[in-house]
């Protein structure tokens, strides 16, 4: 049992020197790259010139002359996070409106490549549709299937961050207007997760000219990581009214 023991230590030892060389930190070198030979694209810079804050803005990196592989990039002042993927580099601003700075770090040398962030991501915007896959672009529509109203991501902003556009409705009222009077609604404070809102009960016993009125009172926007961000309410979506017509 204690030369067991004995051999045991030795194993310990060795192991605990592997765990304490792969938890060593790299420096991280800041100079001796010059800015301009840090070439980056990114389809999100052509469109919009900025990066887009809290979504992973997937860019090109490239380092004239060094493996780009071998680098290690961050985002200086804790402003953001930095990924390698095999689609390139993902940087994700914390903020809008702040310019970050992209550390790209090898083993004796580095250096920073800064970029715009933009205020806010563009609105999201609503649209809406019957069972009968209608798409409904007037604002009115035949009282003949249910209507749903849908948010979805600006086109291009869909488009270019594929785990960053899904938006969710978190709360509404919906009314049943004739004339003056309120007929029938429907209000929504809290745990509502849905990118649709159905307004057949609204339609049951609605007649031509009736307006159904939606004022969307809370969105949120589900990132890349699956959390949650409050989103500003578009000054379209804080009423919006549908208008009954005739066949």
């Amino acid at each position: 049992m204690r030369k067991l023991l004995l051999s045991f230590v030795p194993v310990l030892i060795i192991m605990f020197s592997i765990i304490s060389c792969n938890n060593q930190k790299r420096d991280v070198n800041k100079e001796g790259v010059e800015s301009d030979l840090i070439k980056v694209e990114s389809p999100i810079l052509t469109e919009y010139g900025k990066l887009m804050p809290q979504c992973k803005n997937i860019l090109t990196v490239e380092v004239e002359g060094i493996d780009i592989a071998d680098a290690i990039v961050y985002i200086d002042d804790d402003a953001g996070d930095a990924y390698m993927g095999t689609a390139g580099v993902g940087l994700v601003p914390y903020e809008g409106g702040k310019n970050i700075s992209m550390i790209v770090s090898f083993d004796d040398e580095g250096g920073t490549k800064e970029f715009e962030v933009a205020d806010k991501l563009p609105e999201p915007y609503v649209r809406f549709f019957n069972a009968l896959n209608f798409e409904i672009q007037d604002y009115s529509f035949e009282n003949v299937a249910p209507v749903i109203v849908e948010i979805i991501a600006e086109q291009k902003f869909a488009e270019l961050f594929p785990e960053d556009n899904k938006y969710m409705f978190t709360s509404f009222v919906a009314t049943q207007m004739r004339g003056e009077q309120m007929l029938k609604g429907i209000t929504v404070e809290e745990g509502y997760e849905s990118n649709q809102i159905d307004i057949s009960t609204l339609q049951e016993n609605a007649e031509v000219g009736d307006i159904i009125l939606i004022n969307i009172t809370g969105i949120q926007r589900i990132d890349f990581e699956g959390n949650a961000h409050n989103v500003e309410i578009p000054e379209k979506m804080k009423e919006i009214k549908l208008t009954v017509k005739g066949e």
